[in-house]
């Protein structure tokens, strides 16, 4: 189930996609069902895609708005019932939740200097929505009561944190509607392998396969992840995951690109992973205020993702074991460091890159914003952050 927002500046990548799909098509073994809505063409389209496009199922839907996640529980709600299968992924084609705080800064100016609903600033201010996967994300940020409440989720993260939130609430009905957890959630879109996303898909998901960084507008290579898939349908899931990684950073090395990512997680393993976080996080609330310059110091020599809200969690841990002399500390530090090893047994199961930028990274991102910068208002709503109470609380402590 691929579920194309393409009522964007990424349609015409949208049908690039579609050609590549469609030199493998479905077969007795692999469905392949896409609903793209389309900016070049009036209304959203269903499709079941055959090899070279012959005899194609077509349904067309009039339009819609693919940023309501009632389209997207629809979309999966037909692809169960007309294309039952014992296996299921959902791959979600957009833009992604990297969104700029700068975008949501300028649209609240322009909010309070003209009357205008949500869904019109789509067309009006395209370039500043196009961070965020649902449109519901962009109303619960505009129609806070209180300005100045507004203007701290508009700078903070908030955009990434109601996506997972509306994400969440998607795949609990999918779990509902399949009748069995969601083997693959495969993101097509940029900043995704963020663990808070993976906590909070993790009841209804086995597996998730995603990019820490920005994806070019190639997005997946479509043909080459079919392809593997029609030549053996048997595949195991996780193996499916690992292909999927593999191929994606081998295509963009052919076509000599670089500063790619595409990580596979696990999420069987998200709890024991979580222990390793609530461990880090309870040790540096015991060294604080001592250690907080050489968070800082080491979240100036580590990776960072969504303009400076995301960090790489392994790079950032290992700068900052090298800093630190506490020995208990830095066993938390490497029992973390452990938890996050790439392509190994634990939560990361795959990871690939092509860039030196990427060298030191483990492939999945965690929320750390700098103390420069306020902690998102919507952070305690993540199931994460509820259940992992000694994470936020460090953060906290570390703006304090």
């Amino acid at each position: 189930m691929v579920y194309m927002a393409g009522d964007n500046n990424l349609s015409t990548a949208g049908d690039e996609d579609l050609k590549e799909m469609r030199q493998v098509g479905s077969s007795s073994e692999v469905n392949v069902l896409v609903q793209f809505d389309n900016a070049g063409i009036e209304g959203t389209r269903r499709f079941y895609i055959q090899r070279g496009g012959i005899n194609e199922k077509v349904e067309c839907l009039g339009k819609t708005d693919s940023g309501d996640p009632l389209v997207l529980e629809n979309f999966i709600a037909w692809s169960c019932k007309h294309y039952p299968a014992e296996r299921y992924a959902l791959i979600l084609w957009n833009h992604g939740g990297g969104w700029k705080p700068g975008d949501f800064d300028r649209l609240a100016r322009y909010e309070r200097t003209r009357n205008w609903n949500v869904r019109e600033a789509n067309f009006l201010s395209a370039s500043e929505l196009k961070r965020t996967l649902f449109n519901t994300t962009i109303s619960n940020i505009l129609n806070l009561d209180l300005p100045e409440l507004r203007e701290i989720c508009i700078d903070d993260g908030s955009g990434h944190s109601l996506d997972t939130i509306e994400l969440g609430k998607v795949l609990a009905y999918a779990k509902e509607i399949i009748g069995q957890t969601l083997d693959i959630l495969g993101m097509d879109a940029c900043l995704m392998s963020n663990f808070e996303v993976a906590y909070q898909a993790a009841p209804y998901v086995k597996y998730i396969v995603a990019s820490e960084a920005n994806e070019p507008n190639e997005g997946w290579p479509y043909e080459a992840i079919l392809d593997m898939l029609s030549k053996n349908p048997e595949i195991a899931t996780p193996d499916i995951c690992c292909e999927i990684v593999k191929v994606y950073t081998e295509t963009y090395k052919k076509w000599g690109r670089s500063n790619v990512t595409q990580s596979a997680f696990d999420l069987s393993r998200v709890k024991d992973t979580t222990k390793s976080l609530d461990s880090l996080a309870k040790a540096l609330i015991d060294k604080m205020p001592d250690v907080i310059n050489n968070m800082q110091r080491a979240q100036n020599k580590s990776k960072s993702f969504c303009t400076y809200t995301l960090w790489d969690v392994s790079h950032f841990c290992k700068v900052l074991s090298g800093l630190i002399q506490d020995d208990n500390l830095n066993q938390a530090i490497q029992k973390v460091i452990t938890e996050f090893e790439p392509n190994s047994e634990k939560f990361i199961i795959a990871e690939s890159h092509l860039g030196n930028g990427y060298d030191q990274c483990c492939g999945a991102s965690i929320y750390l914003i700098p103390p420069l910068l306020p902690v998102s208002e919507y952070y305690a709503d993540l199931e994460f952050a509820k259940n992992c109470k000694s994470w936020p609380l460090m953060l906290q402590k570390y703006h304090d």
